[in-house]
């Protein structure tokens, strides 16, 4: 981002919100989630309009992804967004989970500690499941990789 803002700098005040505003369109009209769309929404300070992007495209978060989704989820948590961090977290469990990446557990442990963290403080789950339906659910696939509940258990 440290590009993007030397170029914003150079091109004037002027160009640079008529740049932004075009970008965000085009982001906005793809319905493919890209990480470093995000990021750019992030960057210029369009966070309302990077939750929306993340909301929508929820279904396409990818948690093996996890070098840019866990930046991702750290500033919408920081943002207060706190439904956006909770699935972009899930999705990084999730995979962790359906690798049966054993190595990854305490990971995937401390990315549930957060979601029962963040559960407490999302008001309004939209159309997602809450976080109950949600850890069930993994429960009910995941629940035979002891290893994974046992530490969790252990951690609470």
């Amino acid at each position: 981002m440290d590009t993007l803002q030397a170029l914003l700098d150079v091109i004037g005040q002027e160009k640079q919100d008529k740049i932004i505003v075009d970008e965000i369109a085009l982001i906005s009209e793809c319905s493919t989630l890209r990480e470093s769309d995000a990021n750019f929404l992030i960057a210029t300070g369009k966070i309302d309009e990077a939750e929306a992007y993340l909301l929508e495209r929820a279904d396409q978060l990818n948690g093996n992804y996890y070098g840019s989704l866990l930046s991702l989820a750290e500033e919408m948590v920081l943002e207060n967004r706190n439904l956006a961090a909770s699935l972009i977290y899930r999705s990084l469990l999730v995979s962790i989970l359906e690798r049966g990446y054993t190595k990854a557990y305490p990971h995937g442990i401390r990315y549930l500690k957060k979601l029962d963290k963040l559960a407490a403080v999302v008001t309004e789950w939209k159309t997602f499941n809450n976080h109950e339906a949600f850890k069930n659910r993994i429960y009910q696939d995941h629940g035979r990789k002891r290893s994974f509940w046992s530490k969790y258990e252990v951690k609470k």
